[in-house]
């Protein structure tokens, strides 16, 4: 239909002039000659336009077979040179520095540290680059109109020669990419790996090993992990003399942070975890603070302090017979038995003194206890009974403290601050393709 469309279109054109020389000639054997030669004009025309159309079409079916050799020449160029870099960083991966290398990376909790850990290795970041540059020329250099599938064919061969264990490091040396609020060099780094779901079959959680099965409970584990030292933490906060400790590192590795950043089989679970860690944290403070109350509930009672101070005789210190029993180590029995005992009302009329801070009111009494059936007494002084009281005290005030929330108050904050930070922090490092 083309076809006769453009010999119509060249007819007309070319039959114009005719038609405006028949209006004014008679000699119809000229106007036979005349039209055979407008017909032939067009025909040639059609010609031309076709024969333009192939040179055309067949210049540009080379140029894109001239780029797409190229791009192989190139690609197949730095795949070579990716291979021998990449197995200079497994043999060095498999040598006692190597696991040392990567075994600290695991452990660690800073991601700043991780990240300058590897920047500027020397065995490390010759790999870097050459994988950088190879990921970047599959991009930027293949067939125009490539769709990312497209290109993913060339980029799956090179990731399908990386082990599990070079996958973790090539997500930490790109996961830190915002500095001072801006985009560092990895950014572009970062956005190609992003691109060509580079991490969609790494286990960053077993980096550690070469080719690991998926551990479902990875997640969970890490974030049962952060929350253990968090209570541990917790627990030491609500001592009664909570001053300095050593605290547990109750810190989220690397492994969980490259997980966040990165799509890859775990991804879905590790975002979940980052964005309800502070309401978990704050959850498990309220279930720990419940249970320190319980364990301790019985603080509560002076009885615990004193216990055997209750029951005691009790009489004043300086009274003629303290003396003589301390000499002989015996009581009288009748006089032992009209003494009065330290009961309830005694020991809460001390307590009142004390919280009255009236030491001046204090008894001066020693308490005694007649231990056999010769009369041999137990003599305690009034230091023993006003030590276990304030000991009472101080509880009591810690407990109504913790139980009003006020004891705990400020290392909760600070560490739902700390793990908002952290939240924030890690998605700051996760950009788009």
């Amino acid at each position: 239909m083309e076809v006769i469309h453009e010999f119509t279109t060249a007819l007309i054109k070319a039959f114009s002039p005719v038609k405006a020389y028949i209006d004014n000639i008679s000699d119809k054997p000229m106007l036979l000659v005349t039209t055979l030669a407008a017909i032939y004009t067009a025909r040639a025309a059609i010609a031309t336009s076709n024969s333009t159309k192939v040179s055309e079409a067949t210049l540009l079916h080379t140029q894109r077979t001239s780029r797409r050799d190229e791009f192989i020449s190139r690609y197949n160029l730095l795949l070579e040179q990716h291979k021998e870099q990449l197995n200079i960083v497994k043999s060095y991966l498999d040598t006692k520095k190597g696991k040392e290398l990567l075994d600290g990376l695991i452990e660690e909790t800073d991601h700043l540290t991780a990240f300058k850990t590897l920047q500027g290795h020397n065995i490390i970041s010759p790999y870097m680059r050459v994988l950088y540059h190879l990921l970047r020329h599959i991009d930027a250099h293949y067939i125009d109109n490539a769709t990312e599938e497209d290109k993913k064919k060339y980029s799956s061969i090179v990731r399908s020669l990386i082990r599990n264990d070079v996958l973790f490091l090539v997500a930490v040396n790109a996961s830190y990419v915002i500095e001072d609020n801006k985009e560092n060099d990895y950014g572009k780094y970062q956005r190609l790996l992003r691109k060509f779901d580079f991490f969609e079959h790494a286990l960053f959680f077993n980096a550690v090993d070469v080719t690991p099965g998926l551990d479902k409970d990875a997640v969970s584990n890490a974030q049962s992990d952060v929350l253990i030292g968090l209570s541990a933490n917790h627990g030491e906060e609500m001592k009664i003399r909570a001053v300095n400790h050593d605290l547990t590192n109750a810190k989220f590795k690397i492994p969980f942070i490259v997980s966040c950043i990165f799509d890859n089989p775990l991804n879905s679970e590790s975002l979940e975890c980052l964005r309800t860690i502070v309401v978990d944290f704050e959850n498990q403070a309220g279930e720990d603070r419940d249970d320190y109350l319980t364990r301790n509930e019985d603080n509560l009672n002076p009885r615990t302090f004193i216990y055997d101070l209750y029951g005691r005789k009790y009489i004043k210190s300086s009274d003629d017979a303290v003396v003589e029993m301390e000499k002989t180590g015996k009581a009288d029995l009748d006089f032992y038995n009209q003494l009065p005992d330290v009961d309830e009302s005694y020991v809460n009329n001390y307590l009142s003194i004390l919280k009255d801070k009236d030491p001046l009111a204090l008894t001066g009494d020693c308490y005694i206890r007649i231990y056999d059936a010769n009369n041999h007494v137990s003599i305690k002084g009034q230091s023993e009974f006003w030590e276990g009281c304030t000991q009472f005290l101080a509880w009591q005030k810690h407990l109504e403290s913790l139980a009003s929330g006020d004891a705990d108050r400020k290392y909760i904050q600070r560490e739902k601050q700390r793990l908002s930070d952290f939240h924030s922090a890690v998605l700051s490092q996760r950009l788009m393709a």
